[in-house]
């Protein structure tokens, strides 16, 4: 008799992956509906002649955007950083790590939810600003529905018929991009890993990219451990620990994960990333905003005109 047990669930798992888009993209359609009613000023780097800021010279860069006044100044070589206006490649990745289903309460997304609404909506966001998006490992971008089509099947693990890199990954892989370093990366994870990890992967990842983001996503107890009493925690790969008194442990606890927190965040900026962090239960609206003032500050709309 013929099974045909594992071709009904991979069907099921399908029909369940494609019922989660819709949710999935309403969900970003909404944080990018929120972030854009508040006040900011965008404005982005690039080939344009409006003049905005100095930033230190890095392989790459041509010889007539030094600042040799500057430089001098500082005893470094300074280029000066001019208004964008050509379309940019924009590869986003989303960690898939069994870390990210973690939740502490049914009152706001699991860090998976976050960091696939957060993802989403920023390739949103770069669609309407005339930038080409992709996810990390794939090698393409575009700025067509496709294109976000695509991105929205890999963050619900709906697309199994492309190589898609490291989604279940725990950190991103350090291969990738389209050829060249005219592009950035933006990555959204709770990059719990090995600092000594998480370090090597941001120095390999900066000498293929232009920098970019990266964007830690973590719940709020992960930060705070409000727990009381006696809690058994269990954690991949098969990590149990039982505590007796939660409450003794709190601050040797936060400490920790503050020092984590701060080494995330200074391998990030070492490497020419910005850094953010988002707690699960706060506003997406947030830390979109917070991301598109750094990458915008004039306050160029997505979609055309200023806000």
């Amino acid at each position: 008799m013929k099974n045909n047990s594992f071709p009904l669930s991979l069907r099921h798992k399908a029909e369940d992956e494609s019922a989660a888009l819709p949710a999935l993209r309403a969900a970003a359609e909404r944080a990018v509906t929120d972030m854009l009613h508040g006040e900011h000023r965008q404005r982005k780097t690039g080939s344009g002649e409006r003049f905005w800021q100095f930033r230190e010279y890095r392989e790459g860069d041509r010889p007539q955007d030094i600042d040799w006044k500057q430089s001098a100044k500082a005893n470094r070589i300074y280029v000066r950083e001019k208004e964008w206006q050509t379309p940019q490649s924009v590869f986003l990745w989303c960690s898939r790590a069994a870390s990210m289903d973690f939740t502490s309460s049914p009152a706001h997304p699991s860090k998976k939810e976050a960091a696939s609404v957060l993802t989403l909506a920023l390739a949103l966001l770069l669609t309407r600003a005339e930038e080409h998006i992709g996810f990390w490992g794939q090698g393409r971008t575009g700025r067509s529905e496709a294109a976000l089509q695509n991105l929205a099947e890999i963050l619900i693990g709906g697309d199994t018929r492309r190589d898609t890199g490291a989604e279940d990954q725990a950190l991103p892989s350090v291969k990738g991009g389209n050829g060249s370093r005219d592009f950035s990366l933006i990555l959204t994870g709770d990059f719990l890993s090995t600092p000594s990890s998480i370090e090597h992967h941001f120095e390999m990842l900066s000498a293929r990219t232009a920098g970019g983001f990266v964007i830690q996503t973590l719940d709020p107890a992960e930060i705070e451990l409000p727990y009381q009493g006696r809690i058994l925690f269990e954690g991949p790969p098969d990590i149990r620990e039982l505590v007796d008194n939660t409450a003794s442990i709190r601050a040797a606890y936060q400490e920790r994960i503050e020092t984590h927190i701060a080494t995330v965040k200074q391998a990030a900026q070492k490497n020419r990333f910005h850094y953010l962090l988002h707690r699960t239960d706060g506003p997406f609206a947030d830390t979109l905003l917070k991301v598109w003032s750094i990458m915008n500050p004039l306050g160029y709309k997505p979609g055309g005109g200023a806000l």
